[in-house]
């Protein structure tokens, strides 16, 4: 090929390289506590049809993502499922603070195994937690597993009772999947969990908010984002009505 010819092939293969690239779409990756994976992937599907990204959600418990997050995971915006989280996200300069919000009130709900049929209802076995098998998110983790051990607390449940046994799941997506698979009596999940799977009335209870202190989830854009402009779009999207109305829908409260 002559001087010439190269020259030409090279200015019409440049723009080509430069339309593949204006051309593709932008990216988010989100992290999300287990308990609003499903309402993030909602929000996340809705943010897509009305803007040119492509999302992808990461799920775990707050603790875990929080440890992720500072060790330089490639998160554009984390959703705790509490505040604390997001506190030492600020106090570590690992935000950007004027993103933060609350998005979402969780609600803890207490369920029996859904293989297993029950003389009394749920509500009735809240009152005395009469079971030798049961799991609830790890409270070193979860903020799921924190309320659960206040909901003890206040019923004077002891469960070191060497008759009990305690399971504690990684996050209270897995709480829910220990009970569901009948691999435990009872447990303390996400209602959200509950409401994804529309599980019979019978075989859940959603526990008084008086048992436990608020489940405030609070969210902020990652400092270390290569696309803050779009991660506060979503961010503002999160706090829009139609947001609020999906949110609402999976069985969360807000402020």
């Amino acid at each position: 090929m002559s001087r010439n010819n190269q020259i030409i092939a090279l200015c019409c293969f440049v723009p080509f390289l430069w339309s593949c690239t204006t051309d593709a779409p932008d990216e988010l990756t989100i992290a999300v506590a287990t308990n609003f994976l499903t309402t993030a992937e909602e929000l996340s599907k809705k943010f897509e049809e009305q803007s040119d990204v492509e999302i992808t959600v990461v799920a775990g418990s707050s603790g875990q993502l929080f440890a992720q997050a500072k060790n330089g995971a490639p998160y554009d915006v984390f959703f705790s499922a509490d505040q604390e989280k997001i506190d030492a996200i600020v106090d570590e300069n690992l935000g950007i603070v004027d993103s933060r919000i609350t998005y979402a009130l969780g609600r803890l709900c207490f369920m029996l195994n859904p293989k297993t049929d029950y003389e009394q209802d749920a509500r009735v076995l809240f009152e005395n937690l009469e079971f030798n098998r049961i799991v609830f998110a790890n409270p070193k983790l979860a903020p799921y597993g924190i309320a659960a051990e206040e909901v003890f607390d206040r019923l004077e449940i002891d469960l070191s009772n060497e008759k009990k046994k305690v399971i504690f799941a990684d996050n209270v997506g897995k709480a829910y999947a220990i009970v569901n698979s009948g691999n435990t009596e009872a447990g303390m999940v996400a209602l959200s969990s509950v409401l994804d799977d529309e599980l019979s009335d019978e075989h859940y209870y959603e526990v008084p908010d008086k048992y436990y202190s608020p489940l405030r989830q609070d969210a902020i854009v990652l400092a270390r984002t290569e696309n803050e402009t779009l991660a506060l779009e979503f961010i503002e999207f999160v706090r829009s009505d139609d947001a609020k109305t999906i949110i609402r829908s999976n069985g969360y409260e807000l402020d």
